[in-house]
C-alpha cells in the first residue's frame, strides 16, 4: 500500500512547525513556563523571580514571598533538558532570546507534535484502509486546527493534546488490536503527561479507566477486529495463540485496569505532591485564589480564574458566553469550521447501537462534553487574550481520529461538498491564527479574530 500521502502530511507539518515557530514570548503564558525552565537550568530552583522570562508574565503566584509558576510543570520539566542544551552552547533567554525560544520550543513542542502525528499514522492503518485518509487526517491536525495556532509556541496545549490522543490510540489499540499490556502502561503515563501539562486532561482519567475495566458486548469480542484480520492472513493460528493478550478475559481486564489505574495515578499523587510541597495544599496552583492575592495581581479578580468561581450573573448570561465560545468572532466552529463535522459525526457515532466504533467514540465524547461543561460553567474569559477558545485544543486531535467515519456518515453530495469547503477553509484559518496566537485585540477594534490578527499585521 502506498505509504508516500502519510509522509508528504507529515513532512508539510514538519515544514510548518520550522518555518513559522516564533523567536520570541506572545504572553503570558509562555513566557511564565519559559520563566520555570529559566529558573531550574540556571538556578537550580523553582522561584522564578529575577528570571529574564518572569519580566514578561503576570501567570505567577506568591508562595512564602516568592513567585512561582502557576503553570501544571510537566512541560517546563520536559523542556529542560532542551534548554540546558542550548546554555551549555551559550544560548539563554537574557543573552539570546529569539534563538533560545525558537530553539526550545521546535525541539519541545514542534518534535512532540509531530511525534505525535506519526503514531497517529500507525494507527489508523488498523481503522482506515485508505491512505489518502490517513493523510487528510494529518494534515486537518497538524495545519487546520486551534492546535496548529499553538504548536509554533511554547504552549502546553498542543503536548498535552498530543499526550492525550497517544494514551487514547494506544488502549484503542489494547482493546482491539492486541495490544497487550504494554499499551495500557504507556497510554498511562501518556495521560499522566497530559494531566501534568494540562489540568483538563485529568476529566479523561475516570472514563479511560473504565474503558479498560468494561467487559465488551457478546457480539463484539475485545479484539474482534484484530482476530478477523488475523484469521484471514493466518489461519492456522491456535486458540492459545488468539489467548495471549486477549483483554476480553476479566482476569486481563483486571490486571489491566490495576495498572492502567497505578501508573495514572501515580502521576496524579505526584502532582499533588509537588503542590503539597510548594503551598501546603495538594490542590492545583491556579485552584488556590490565596496564592494570588497580593498587590498588582491580575488574578486578585477570581473572576480571572477560570475553574474556582461561578462568575455567570444568570442563565440568559450563560447561554449568552455558550454561543460566543463556539460561535462568536473567537468560537470554536468560527474558527475551525470542520470541528462541526467531526463532532457532528462523534456525536452520530456514540448514538449507534451497531458502528464497531461506538465505545470509542463514547469514551471521547463523554468526558469532553463534562470538561467543556466545567470550563463554561465557571469561566468568563475563554483563554485570556488568545486565538480562539484554547481550551478546546485538548480534545481537537483525538476527535480527529474519526475524521473517516464522520465524512462516511454523510450521504448526501452537498453536505460532502460541505465538508470540504469548511476542510479547506480551517487550514488558512489556523494559519492566521499561528502568525500571532497570543496578540490582545484591544488596539485593533473588534472583528472575527482572524481578522483582527490580519489586521494587527497590516494586511487588512
Amino acid at each position: 500500500m502506498r505509504r508516500w500521502p502519510v509522509t508528504a502530511a507529515l513532512a508539510a507539518v514538519a515544514l510548518f512547525l520550522i518555518v513559522a515557530t516564533h523567536t520570541r514570548q506572545g504572553g503570558w503564558n509562555d513566557a511564565s513556563r519559559l520563566a520555570m525552565v529559566e529558573a531550574i537550568v540556571e538556578h537550580g530552583h523553582l522561584w522564578v523571580d529575577g528570571t529574564q522570562m518572569s519580566r514578561y508574565t503576570g501567570d505567577v503566584a506568591r508562595i512564602d514571598g516568592k513567585l512561582y509558576s502557576d503553570k501544571p510543570p510537566a512541560l517546563a520539566f520536559a523542556a529542560v533538558p532542551v534548554y540546558a542544551a542550548e546554555t551549555a552552547l551559550g544560548i539563554t533567554f537574557r543573552s539570546a532570546l529569539p534563538r533560545a525560544y525558537y530553539w526550545t520550543t521546535l525541539l519541545t513542542i514542534g518534535v512532540s507534535t509531530v511525534a505525535g502525528l506519526a503514531v497517529l499514522a500507525w494507527f489508523l492503518r488498523r481503522v482506515v484502509p485508505d491512505p489518502w485518509w490517513h493523510a487528510a487526517t494529518i494534515a486537518a491536525i497538524g495545519l487546520g486546527t486551534l492546535n496548529s495556532a499553538y504548536s509554533v509556541t511554547f504552549s502546553n496545549h498542543p503536548p498535552s493534546a498530543t499526550a492525550l490522543l497517544v494514551a487514547f490510540l494506544l488502549l484503542w489499540h489494547w482493546r482491539r488490536f492486541g495490544g497487550g499490556l504494554a499499551s495500557v502502561t504507556a497510554s498511562a503515563l501518556a495521560l499522566g503527561f497530559a494531566a501534568l501539562t494540562d489540568h483538563g486532561a485529568a476529566f479523561y482519567l475516570p472514563a479511560f479507566l473504565l474503558y479498560v475495566a468494561w467487559p465488551d458486548s457478546p457480539s463484539r469480542g475485545a479484539a474482534g477486529e484484530r482476530r478477523s484480520g488475523d484469521a484471514s492472513a493466518d489461519g492456522k493460528r491456535g486458540a492459545l495463540d488468539i489467548d495471549v493478550g486477549n483483554p476480553s478475559t476479566p482476569r486481563r481486564r483486571r490486571a489491566a485496569a490495576l495498572l492502567f489505574a497505578a501508573v495514572s495515578g501515580a502521576a496524579i499523587v505526584a502532582y499533588a505532591a509537588y503542590a503539597i510541597a510548594l503551598s501546603g495544599s495538594p490542590l492545583p496552583l491556579p485552584l488556590q485564589p490565596r496564592l494570588f492575592d497580593y498587590p498588582g495581581s491580575y488574578f486578585a479578580d477570581r473572576a480571572h480564574l477560570a475553574g474556582s468561581a461561578l462568575p455567570h450573573a444568570s442563565f440568559a448570561d450563560f447561554t449568552r458566553y455558550v454561543g460566543f465560545c463556539l460561535f462568536g468572532y473567537r468560537g470554536l466552529f468560527t474558527l475551525t469550521p470542520l470541528a462541526l463535522f467531526v463532532v457532528w459525526g462523534i456525536a452520530r457515532i456514540a448514538l449507534s447501537a451497531t458502528h464497531p466504533h461506538r465505545d470509542e467514540a463514547r469514551l471521547a465524547l463523554v468526558p469532553t462534553i463534562v470538561l467543556v461543561a466545567y470550563y463554561l460553567v465557571t469561566s468568563s474569559d475563554p483563554g485570556g487574550n488568545a486565538y480562539g477558545v484554547r481550551w478546546f485544543c485538548l480534545f481537537l486531535p483525538m476527535f480527529y481520529v474519526f475524521l473517516t467515519d464522520a465524512y462516511a456518515l454523510l450521504r448526501r453530495r452537498v453536505t460532502r461538498v460541505l465538508f470540504w469547503v469548511a476542510y479547506a477553509l480551517s487550514i488558512p484559518l489556523a494559519l492566521i491564527g499561528a502568525m500571532d496566537p497570543w496578540l490582545d485585540p484591544t488596539r485593533w477594534g473588534s472583528g472575527f479574530a482572524w481578522v483582527i490578527v490580519l489586521r494587527a499585521h497590516g494586511w487588512l
